[in-house]
């Protein structure tokens, strides 16, 4: 069984409104964890927007009580500010039993560690890269790649006994301005459950083709959502070409991929908890796939397929 926790789930900059404390303000950040062998978490951590600080936050004391692994993969969709704001705030990386492989798509010919260098640099940052404590590993991944994650926390590209399998699909400009950005299938071998993450993705009329296939076969998949239809479509604010999509988009693409449940993701921050009560209501009647709001603070466990578990997860989350 893997457990899926959502840490933020809203796009482009973080919404700080009393009106948005039902789904959450923070961004994009998801936590995949499941009990390996020896007993011990291990977490899957895709995105450092500002939603990881929380996380950071949560798995400090469970790294020390060795509750969590103290090695783990924190994987990039891209490294937009949305995407990388709360990596900085990240507890674990001031902690030097810690070791993190941080993974992603090569940018303007660096990998995701040169690109955070660069963003601590001083006059912009109050300390260096080099000054985190945490061992870093730095690694470059790349469309149709497929790789593990041991029992013990590390990515390899052979294991006979791994914890989770992980295929990586790359999606190029237009699908997300400028330099694309990666899409994440993760599976749990033990029950072959599997999730596709897939945000900062602007879907083709009649589906995203090579998503469809990616994704074919899915239990659940996390989609980005961040327009309604009527914005989409407006010519007042136009905002085809930003590489986002609808609700209809992530509801088509589930479809075509036989996915199980399809979770919304990447919020508007103008999208107030009314607008999306309202968008809930709307399409909680899809029922292929069956449809899901993600928030923060929920928790998700899928086990043979199947969601066996919903629940909110810390205090201090909205109900």
């Amino acid at each position: 069984m893997m457990t899926i926790n959502f840490y933020g789930v809203r796009g482009s900059h973080p919404a700080a409104d009393r009106n948005m404390t039902k789904y959450g303000g923070n961004t994009s950040c998801v936590e995949v964890v499941k009990t390996n062998k020896n007993g011990i978490k291990v977490p899957v951590i895709l995105d450092a927007g500002s939603g990881l600080i929380k996380l950071g936050y949560t798995l400090a004391g469970k790294l020390f009580s060795n509750e969590y692994s103290k090695t783990f993969p924190l994987l990039f969709t891209h490294l937009h500010p949305d995407h990388t704001e709360g990596f900085t705030f990240f507890t674990p990386i001031f902690f030097p039993f810690v070791e993190l492989h941080i993974l992603g798509m090569e940018t303007t010919h660096k990998s995701v560690g040169s690109i955070l260098k660069e963003k601590m640099i001083p006059a912009i940052y109050p300390i260096e890269y080099k000054d985190l404590k945490a061992r870093r590993v730095h690694g470059i991944l790349r469309d149709g790649q497929f790789f593990y994650i041991t029992q013990e926390g590390m990515p390899t590209a052979n294991d006979a006994d791994p914890l989770f399998e992980i295929s990586v699909m790359q999606a190029f400009a237009p699908s997300h301005p400028q330099q694309g950005a990666m899409y994440y299938r993760i599976t749990d071998p033990e029950d072959n459950s599997s999730l596709v993450c897939v945000w900062d993705i602007e879907s083709h009329i009649g589906g995203d083709v090579r998503l469809i296939k990616f994704a074919e076969g899915a239990d659940m998949m996390i989609h980005d959502t961040q327009y309604t239809e009527e914005e989409y479509e407006s010519t007042a604010v136009p905002v085809q070409g930003f590489g986002h999509s609808t609700y209809a988009m992530a509801i088509e693409n589930a479809q075509k991929a036989g996915v199980k449940y399809l979770f919304s993701f990447h919020y508007n921050p103008r999208h107030s908890d009314a607008l999306l009560d309202t968008v809930k209501e709307k399409y909680s009647k899809v029922k292929s796939p069956e449809f899901f709001m993600s928030r923060e603070g929920l928790s998700i466990a899928l086990e043979k397929g199947k969601i066996v578990q919903r629940e909110s997860i810390l205090a201090g989350f909205a109900k």
